[in-house]
């Protein structure tokens, strides 16, 4: 099978790692993989395109005569600004075209998505805003995590408890309830904030932080960031699929999510972690609670780990992927 995978994106994040391991993973498999980007992507591209945005003539025409001399059997479109792009691309070619849609908001209809064979969504909730566009063929295939980047390390509970909240520095990923819960849960706790985002916000966060146990990391290296805390707190308002969970179940480290998007697909309640509303700090504070319990932390670490090797390695997703694409050369 010869496949196109395509992404504009111009720096390394989530989706960009997706490509990257998803690309590797069917090669290990077999298949003949060609990667499509921007010159100097981190994706480092076989095939260089501008992508100058979602209505840019000149990279269409220009993939349209990859596609045309390549032979290849599947498009894989990654990122939104992309797709009608690649449809435009793609019409009337013997190729068929897959898109993965990663955001929780809806995709605009659009007259060149009757083009598109099939769409593939991380989760059941963001399969669900497919629904208008009525796809040929859909599945939800969960993103993944790569167990041999994060081993199995669980380590006795430090006091004060170290909780984890790892991303970006925003609003909407709960990081002012964190710090809310944090004066609720009192004496014996410390929070460990890493990533980076908007300046005025982490100065204002600093700024209702200085009477609490914080310590601002700034950027954070994985899995070592697991090494240093014995929660992790995923208060988001709102998260499209959470890789960070995964990552922090298969590192041996229990997880306290909001009930909002992706955890909701990723996390058993009081099985792998814990589930709590978004916005709702008294909420966190008892999540906290429950897995502050050396028995509990222990048994749903080891209960998580056991899930992501059943449901999430990416050993185990990559052939969904190459399922999900032969189902789609059969439909003819």
């Amino acid at each position: 099978m010869r496949i196109l995978q395509v992404s504009s994106a111009a720096a390394l994040g989530g989706g960009e790692t997706h490509v990257l391991e998803l690309t590797q993973a069917l090669r290990r498999r077999g298949a003949q993989v060609v990667v499509a980007g921007r010159r100097g992507s981190p994706l480092q591209p076989d095939v260089h395109l501008p992508f100058l945005n979602s209505a840019d003539v000149y990279s269409a025409l220009r993939l349209r005569r990859v596609l045309k001399d390549g032979r290849f059997d599947i498009v894989h479109g990654h990122v939104a600004r992309d797709y009608t792009l690649l449809a435009a691309a793609a019409w009337g070619l013997p190729v068929k075209l897959v898109f993965t849609r990663h955001l929780l908001y809806g995709v605009r209809a659009h007259a060149l998505y009757r083009r598109v064979d099939g769409w593939i969504a991380p989760t059941s909730q963001i399969l669900g805003t497919l629904e208008p566009l009525r796809p040929r063929l859909s599945a939800v295939i969960p993103n993944w995590v790569d167990l041999k980047k994060f081993p199995f390390k669980p380590h006795p509970m430090r006091r004060p408890v170290h909780l984890g909240l790892l991303g970006q520095v925003s609003p909407h990923k709960g990081h002012d309830d964190a710090l809310e819960a944090l004066r609720i849960l009192g004496a014996g706790y410390r929070l460990l904030i890493a990533g980076k985002g908007d300046d005025r916000y982490v100065a204002a966060l600093r700024r209702r932080a200085q009477d609490l146990p914080v310590e601002f990391l700034g950027f954070a290296v994985l899995p070592e960031f697991f090494d240093m805390v014995d929660i992790l707190l995923v208060p988001s308002w709102e998260e499209p699929f959470g890789i960070v969970l995964l990552e922090a179940m298969a590192s041996g480290v229990p997880v306290v999510a909001t009930a909002a998007g992706g955890p909701v697909d990723i996390v058993r309640p009081d099985v792998d972690g814990v589930l709590i509303p978004p916005r709702n700090p008294q909420a966190l504070a008892g999540g906290v609670l429950v897995l502050a319990n050396e028995d509990c932390r222990n048994r749903m670490a080891e209960q998580a780990r056991r899930r992501v090797e059943s449901e999430f390695d990416i050993e185990k997703v990559a052939p969904r992927v190459e399922a999900f694409y032969e189902c789609v050369l059969q439909r003819g």
